[in-house]
């Protein structure tokens, strides 16, 4: 997707983003923001990850 969105565009991911795993796997997959419901859950993955 992000090679057909003009470069100043960001991609963003949207449902089904719960866990700091899944919302790795979003930016990998070339996300730029994020929509997401379950913030204090990811930081929380994200602190134990290290």
């Amino acid at each position: 997707m992000a090679s057909w969105a003009a470069p100043a565009l960001g991609i963003k991911a949207a449902g089904g983003i719960r866990d700091y795993q899944t919302a790795m796997r979003m930016i990998a997959a070339g996300a730029t923001r994020l929509g997401t419901s379950a913030s204090v859950r990811i930081m929380e993955g994200a602190l134990h990850e290290g």
